[in-house]
């Protein structure tokens, strides 16, 4: 596949870099460990969601890594040898890039990540106009597919490359529009039920393109399918049909399977167990709790939950402490939270960064990397 030097000399000192890291597994082993084997790995997974973060490292604008996958490569590539994290998210902007090939106006900036501005479906009859997505050929989506299929290549046998697109719920929102979407849900919830449908056979499509490129999973971005946006019986009948319809056409392509990013608001539901055992029914495989706001849910509750499904708790720090800590309290901050959470669900339990953004200090990114690696043995 066309490349460049530069994404070559990244490649290769990445693999010098995993080789030389004093590490009993490589990230891709790690991974499969917890993901696929639901084992103790040798440390904790380190997994990091850094999106355009890394840009800085190549002299790139997030236009440039919006539109050209070499360049996206080298954003990724450039992250992964200077930080060291465990995870590769192949997608910069999920929840543009689906509805841009689908019609949506996004409004694209030359160094901010773009966002839909305006949805398509003016009206519920507008809904049968819409197309099935073709994955290879519409909008930006051949961008993301080829930042697969190169780092595949390039990095594969030492690294996890995740698909990452817009989930669901996501993009039924801004195709329909936000506010129109919720009003949909109570007053329209049968045509909530067909769109949502619709929108899992639009992920069902990119997940199989991704998976054909060489994705070792499909994660999906879906902050709008939370239960903070509806009821739970709303959430139960509307939005997990959804779910379930995309881990039955995906989960068995995978030996990861399916996750979703959708547990924003999930420390003001009433009954947290059941929404965690529905989820884990549904098919997903790892469960976000973000700080600070989860540190009151009962987390050792949750991760016995998981375990016993087999799924991974995602536990998420906030961004603000990436920006705002010194390193020796990045350092307390990890011991503190593998301390107080991980043990005993070493295989169950993933720890790092809700986001990096352009506010996240590089000196503090290293610390929680470090700290990880000092105190995140298994």
């Amino acid at each position: 596949m066309k490349t460049t030097e530069r994404i070559n000399y990244l490649s290769e000192k990445l693999h010098e870099n995993v080789l030389n890291s004093n590490d009993y597994l490589t990230p891709l082993e790690r991974f499969n460990c917890v993901n696929v084997h639901n084992a103790k790995p040798d440390r904790l997974m380190t997994w990091a969601f850094y999106r355009e973060y890394p840009r800085y490292l190549e002299n790139l604008t997030v236009k440039d890594i919006e539109t050209d996958y070499l360049k996206e490569c080298e954003n990724m590539l450039a992250g992964l040898v200077e930080f060291g994290y465990d995870t590769i998210w192949t997608n910069v902007d999920p929840y543009s890039v689906t509805p841009e090939a689908l019609g949506c106006q996004i409004d694209m900036q030359e160094d901010e990540i773009s966002v839909p501005m305006v949805g398509v479906i003016n009206k519920p009859e507008d809904l049968k106009n819409l197309k099935n997505i073709d994955p290879t050929k519409d909008g930006r989506l051949p961008v993301v597919l080829n930042t697969v299929s190169l780092l595949r290549e390039k990095i594969g046998d030492i690294y996890p490359v995740i698909g990452h697109c817009s989930g669901p719920v996501s993009l039924a929102s801004s195709l329909r529009g936000a506010t129109k979407f919720v009003i949909d849900i109570k007053k329209r919830p049968e045509f909530v039920a067909e769109l949502l449908d619709y929108c899992a056979d639009q992920t069902i499509l990119i997940g199989k393109a991704l998976l054909d490129r060489g994705a070792i999973g499909v994660s999906m971005a879906d902050a709008t399918g939370s239960p903070s946006v509806c009821s739970s019986q709303q959430y139960s009948e509307l939005f997990m049909p959804a779910y379930r319809k995309i881990q039955k056409a995906l989960g068995h392509l995978t030996p990861p399977g399916v996750r979703w990013h959708s547990q924003s608001g999930i420390d003001e539901l009433a009954d947290i167990k059941s929404f965690v055992e529905e989820s884990c029914e549904a098919g997903n495989t790892v469960f976000h709790v973000a700080t600070p706001w989860a540190l009151n849910c009962d987390i050792r509750a949750i991760l016995e939950i998981l375990k016993s499904y087999g799924a991974c708790l995602w536990f998420g720090m906030a961004p603000a402490i990436f920006a705002s800590m010194t390193p020796d309290e990045m350092d307390a901050t990890v011991k503190e939270y593998i301390g107080k959470y991980a043990k005993g669900y070493e295989g169950n339990f993933l720890m790092g960064p809700n986001m990096l953004n352009d506010t996240s200090k590089p000196e503090l990114v290293k610390a929680w990397m470090n700290a990880m690696k000092k105190y995140g043995t298994c």
